[in-house]
Formats: structure tokens, sequence, C-alpha cells
């Protein structure tokens, strides 16, 4: 069997920012819708005038010309950024007294962000890589909620998980495709089947589920005999391989037990 030298089992990793919530944290800067079509309603880099002194006439616009007065929020990429109408003051040659203009206010605490800055709504995959091993190992990473207990909410983090097309997983050892498992204690055999994930597909061969035997590479029930080199019967029972002598056959040479069995009066 193969055993893989890194830890093939989930892993739970927290993206860490620069500005956000207790256990998220956001980098604000860098951060960017993973998908650019989700934030297309509304123009991040357009200014509108507004021209009284409190700047109350003032409203920023989506794509779809809907208004929106300054201190109103724009929620979008899967519910993940809060954009904030913001003025700045500015007096241009229109007259106005003040510039409109969309800022990225937070990212929601349920939400994920990555080493480059996208951010991720809950469940949405971040990042899919194949390592090129033996196994056919894919990483994938998955943004994940998780609860906070510290602000009784939810946190994003991003889980990492590890799939292989070509080995299965047994506790912590690898087993290449067509690897067979012989089980004596459930009667059964298991083959790791190859797929996207390989998975383990277990053939009983006895729905009893005990008492089988292991002998020679094979699973033999309770009760199936086996002739030994020497000639004798070998029968499962009770899950070992025992030969039946009589009391006669004590006081002859007895030829040595293959490995396995043993003997019963």
């Amino acid at each position: 069997s193969l055993i893989m030298q890194s830890p093939l089992i989930a892993v739970l990793l927290t993206i860490l920012g620069t500005s956000g919530t207790f256990g998220q944290v956001f980098n604000l800067s860098s951060a960017e819708c993973f998908n650019p079509k989700a934030v297309a309603a509304i123009n991040l880099f357009m200014e509108w005038s507004a021209f009284n002194e409190d700047a109350s006439d003032g409203y920023c616009y989506d794509n779809h010309g809907s208004g929106y007065e300054g201190g109103q929020n724009f929620i979008s990429c899967g519910g993940c950024m809060k954009f904030n109408c913001t003025s700045r003051p500015c007096d241009d040659r229109d007259g106005s007294k003040f510039k409109m203009f969309w800022v990225l206010e937070s990212v929601a605490t349920q939400c994920c962000q990555d080493c480059e800055g996208k951010i991720f709504p809950p469940n949405r995959v971040v990042s899919t890589t194949s390592l090129g091993d033996k196994c056919d190992t894919l990483e994938q990473a998955i943004c994940k909620t998780s609860s906070d207990l510290s602000s009784a909410g939810t946190v994003g983090t991003i889980e990492v998980s590890y799939t292989s097309g070509n080995c299965c997983l047994d506790e912590n050892t690898w087993s290449p495709a067509g690897t067979t498992i012989l089980e004596k204690d459930t009667c059964s055999a298991r083959t790791c089947m190859q797929g996207r994930p390989a998975q383990w597909d277990r053939q009983t061969k006895y729905q009893g589920g005990c008492g089988c035997c292991e002998y020679q590479s094979a699973l033999l029930l309770p009760g199936d005999c086996q002739t030994l080199l020497d000639g004798r019967q070998a029968c499962c029972c009770d899950g070992e391989m025992v030969v039946t002598v009589d009391q006669t056959a004590e006081q002859q040479s007895t030829p040595p037990m293959a490995k396995g069995i043993r003997t019963r009066m």
C-alpha cells in the first residue's frame, strides 16, 4: 500500500487579512468578488455630483438607474460585499460641492477571502488543484461557515480537503486501485475501485457476518475445509483453521502445522 507523505485529511484553514471581526479578518483594500459579474450592477469608478452644501441632493446609482442616498448600502457578491454610498468635498467647475461614489464598507463574516483577495460566499469552491501524484490526488478548497462562540454568529473558513482518483484511504494508509483487503471479522472483502473519488467496494461472502477464516489469501466460510500438503483436512471453525486429530494420532509424530492452523482433539 502507499502511504502519503502529507497529511491527506480534511484541514481547516482560516484566511486572515487586516480588517474585520474576531475570528475572521478581511483585507478590504484588495477585496474583489470571485465573480466580477456579481458586482457588475454598480460602477466603482463613477462619481456623481451633489450641489447642496450638505450633499443632501447627491445620489449614487446602480447600473439600472436606481439612486441611493448618501449612507445607503448596496449588497452584492452573493451577500458578501456591502458597498456604501459615500461623498467627498469637491468644488467642481459644474458648481457641485460634493462627489458621490461607491466604497466597499465591509465583508460579511460568513464569507471567505483567499490570499489573492477574492471574496467567496459560503459553499463556493475557492480552488481545485491536482497534486500530480501516483494517487491522482485532488486538493479542493471550499468556503464553509462555522459558529463563532464569541459573537453568537457564523464565520467563514476555507476548508481544504483531499480526494484521490487512484487510491483509497484505510485509516492513515492509502491503497492503490485494485487492492483487495480481506476482513474475516465481517466475512467480507473490499476492493479499491478507481473513480473521483476512488472508493472501497465491499463484497460480503457470508451474510452471517462472523466466524470466517482467512487462508492463503482467500476467505473461507465457517465449516469450509482445505486439504493440507500432508493430506489432512483443515476446516474453518470460529474464525480459525483447525485440524481434528484422534487420541491414537496423538501418540504418533505429527507433522508441523501450517501457520495459522491449530489442532483439535
